[in-house]
């Protein structure tokens, strides 16, 4: 065995030739943020030498041999007389990596406090002045970026930082995703799985990537973008102090920037990409834009139609879209602004910097391959650059809020047509005003005449009369759609008279019967009973809101019927039912983990639509596993819009003396006091969380049973490190459950369903805490809920089923 040199103080940062690092010695930073040393990461018992934070030693940002470990702990690390920072398994006297540098004089590895670990000497004759360092971990990124690396590409050399996921969390050999930036056209930062685009985050903007809308929120961080002749990356850094910050690839792909400051002292999540299935690189095809908001996910651009009818019709959308016309180079063409996207993919575009937006438009209006432009850069008081994309345009993603603007090439009839609709609105929104204030006045003068008359007509509309149609509100000028109105006979045809063979299901406002119009569309149609507990005022209240609700996880409504004594609603058919019937059932199987994420999350998206996102803010009431259906993908639908309730803009919370819900998933507050707010759904959802992932029932606790109910089940299997035996059985050997994002879910439900409405989290703090799994979680307090204290209705009787229920007389 070679003899080496063994003098080594483990309290420095640097490193000298007659010096080296045994196992359990380190190198700290000057002001102990990082350390240098071996390490053995998860279950394995190999060793690497590698990098991690002070304050959180499990936390590793770089290794030197994660291609080939150490398996024993005879490793040291050296730097030859030469400069050659080497690490060699001294049992079998193998070099296992080296920084292959040599031919200088006084060489030393020095770890500075930024984490970059560098090897410099000097080759002159003054060791100030002719200093130089020959390597540096900073050009060697593994899988974490810090503040001050580059990642791109040195145009000079062709070496190119990217980072590199580990393999597993117990192997940080290289694994299958990349976060790297291209080094061609606006060089774009993209993940690769296998060499694939996964992930595009879009051009840099002036102020950040086109498609990371966060990045000018973070008032503790400063990102920079240099693109030139000799380079191209980007990097970040603090602009104050007592931050941590580190961009990191998960092994799973996931791309994910975390935050550590004095104040929370703890890595905390700020964004995580892909997020959604928007996110997935081009999967809506070409010449289309994806909105996770829009029911069916992905949309022609203006001026296109799908190359497929077919497969667009069955949610295939790879094929994309093509030109409704053949050229768009004619007389009379222009462009439509799209607002609030990632730009497409700059791979078959030009950027020229030095012009403004006006530049670019004619540039790109004379050049007939030209499909789009938009600024280079917005970051100052008024934009300037342009970029000009040819041929098709890929990969682009609409924005709630922000996002950036594309001006899209249309054809002449298209413009026409779209400055058609402006000139019409500048014409016909006064009339209607006017025509609006006109008709105020006459219909309050008929309303006196109309109520006297409806009086006298009260006692023959309960006798029945031939036709009665639905009228709304008195505010219902704040509504604008309308639903279809069909006569009684046709629903009747299409139900075959509500033939009990069409019945599919039943619940306490009535009957549920499948359907099948004329023009073979199948629907359900929803026959409320003449003595059910919905009355007109629910029924007109059902209608108006699910008329105006657009979102992918709610109900669509085609129409209603009011006929004599019938109240009718016609839905969109939903082919698995409702989700009670699944995860209750015998078929909960077909529910596999991934699949009940899915419904989580899209039941989740659906109340953050109804509580903040539409024009109206909606309480729903009674959100329970029977008011989900299911579409044939087993999207979630929330349904059963009879008990909700509408609040204004600036309202948090109401009080009612008649109660209406369902027994297991009603708060507190609203159970006892009769105050309901979001925070009300917010429990509701926690509970139908908790028995989605358990497939078991809300037993609720009663005075004379001393049985726990699930939510008491969960608090004790999570408090005592459990949590992970709460998941439904079906699903314990699969293959697709991920035990930290079930215990991370189970936390989330548990936060949900807290006594105190304060203390619940909302529902955009919900997406997010479910959209992040390794966002940081608040422990939840205490459920007093199964004590049973709180639930001492005057008159109610303990059973087993869920029961709804009205007025009830409470203390």
């Amino acid at each position: 065995m070679q003899e080496y040199p063994s003098s080594f103080s483990s309290a420095g940062d640097s490193l000298s030739p007659h010096q080296l690092i045994k196992d359990g010695d380190t190198l700290v930073s000057p002001e102990r943020t990082f350390v240098l040393g071996f390490f053995s990461p998860g279950k394995s018992k190999n060793r690497y030498f590698g990098m991690w934070y002070v304050l959180s030693n499990k936390t590793f940002v770089w290794v030197a041999n994660r291609q080939i470990p150490i398996t024993d702990s005879s490793g040291i690390l050296m730097i030859t007389s030469s400069g050659n920072l080497t690490l060699v398994q001294n049992q079998t006297n193998k070099i296992v990596w080296s920084s292959n540098t040599s031919n200088v004089r006084n060489p030393k590895a020095q770890l500075l406090e930024s984490g970059n670990l560098i090897v410099k000497g000097f080759n002159g004759h003054d060791p100030k002045k002719d200093i130089m360092i020959l390597w540096q971990s900073f050009d060697h990124p593994t899988d974490t970026l810090l503040p001050g690396m580059k990642l791109g590409v040195d145009l000079r050399t062709g070496q190119n930082r990217f980072l590199t996921s580990w393999k597993t969390s117990d192997d940080p050999s290289l694994g299958d995703h990349n976060y790297i930036m291209d080094a061609r056209g606006s060089h774009e930062v993209y993940v690769k799985t296998n060499n694939n685009i996964a992930y595009r985050l879009g051009p840099w903007n002036g102020i950040g990537f086109s498609g990371n809308t966060r990045m000018k929120i973070y008032e503790m961080l400063f990102f920079k973008f240099v693109s030139n002749e000799t380079d191209a990356y980007y990097t970040f850094g603090y602009t104050g102090k007592g931050v941590m910050s580190r961009l990191l690839i998960h092994t799973y792909g996931k791309v994910e920037r975390l935050g550590w400051s004095d104040l929370s002292p703890k890595w905390t999540n700020y964004w995580t990409a892909p997020i959604d299935n928007c996110d997935s690189y081009g999967i809506c095809g070409a010449n289309s834009i994806c909105d996770s908001d829009y029911p069916r996910m992905c949309q022609c651009l203006r001026g296109f139609i799908p190359n497929s009818a077919t497969a667009w019709r069955y949610r295939d959308f790879q094929m994309g879209c093509k030109y409704t016309m053949k050229s768009y180079c004619q007389n009379g063409e222009g462009f439509v602004l799209v607002k609030g996207v990632k730009l497409p993919d700059t791979s078959n575009s030009t950027i020229d910097r030095t012009i403004n937006l006006s530049d670019c438009f004619n540039e790109c209006l004379k050049n007939c391959s030209c499909t789009a432009y938009s600024a280079a850069d917005i970051s100052g008081d008024n934009v300037s650059g342009c970029i000009m994309w040819y041929d098709d345009l890929i990969d682009i993603k609409k924005f709630d809020v922000d996002g950036q603007n594309m001006y899209l090439r249309v054809p002449a009839s298209e413009l026409k047509h779209h400055k058609g609709k402006n000139n019409v609105f500048r014409i016909v929104i006064p009339i209607i005003i006017i025509l609006g204030i006109t008709s105020g006045i006459v219909v309050f003068l008929l309303k006196r005449k109309k109520l006297k008359r409806m009086q006298r007509q009260k006692k023959k509309e309960h006798e029945g009369i031939n036709m009665m149609t639905l009228s709304f509100y008195d505010d219902s000028s704040k509504w604008n759609n309308e639903p279809k109105l069909f006569d009684i006979s046709t629903i009747a045809s299409a139900t075959n008279n509500f033939s009990c063979n069409n019945k599919i299901g039943e619940g306490g406002f009535g009957s549920i019967y499948k359907g099948t119009m004329d023009d073979g569309q199948v629907i359900a149609v929803k026959r409320l009973y003449n003595a059910s507990m919905q009355g007109l005022c629910e029924f007109k209240n059902e209608v108006m809101l699910i008329a105006q609700l657009q979102h992918r996880n709610l109900i669509h409504l085609i129409g209603y019927c009011m006929e004599e004594e019938e109240k009718i609603l016609i839905f969109d058919f939903m082919q698995n039912k409702s989700l009670d019937l699944i995860i209750f059932g015998e078929n909960k199987h077909m529910l596999d983990w991934r699949k009940r994420v899915e419904i989580i999350l899209g039941i989740a998206k659906g109340l953050l639509y109804l509580h903040h996102d539409s024009t109206h803010k909606i309480i729903h009431r009674d959100l329970k596993t029977a008011n989900i259906l299911l579409d044939e993908f087993m999207n979630p639908k929330i349904t059963d819009f009879g008990t909700a309730r509408l609040f204004g803009v600036d309202q948090t919370e109401e009080n009612t003396r008649k109660i209406i819900g369902t027994y297991g998933y009603m708060s507190p507050e609203y159970a006892i006091n009769g105050i309901f707010s979001t925070k009300s759904d917010v429990f509701s959802f926690g509970v139908l969380l908790l028995e989605i992932i358990s497939g078991k029932k809300n037993r609720m606790v009663c005075r004379d049973n001393l049985e726990s109910n699930l939510l008491d089940l969960a608090w004790r299997l999570f408090k005592n490190g459990k949590g992970f035996e709460l998941v439904d059985e079906c699903l314990i050997h699969s293959c697709s459950i991920s035990i930290s994002q079930a215990i991370h879910f189970i936390q989330i439900g548990l936060l949900c369903v807290q006594e105190c409405a304060l203390d619940r989290p909302t529902m955009s703090s919900v997406v997010f805490m479910l959209s992040n799994e390794n966002s940081s979680l608040p422990e939840p307090k205490r459920l007093e809920i199964s004590k049973g204290n709180i639930w001492s209705y005057e008159k109610v009787s303990c059973s087993n089923n869920d029961v709804s229920f009205t007025t009830q007389e409470y203390r």
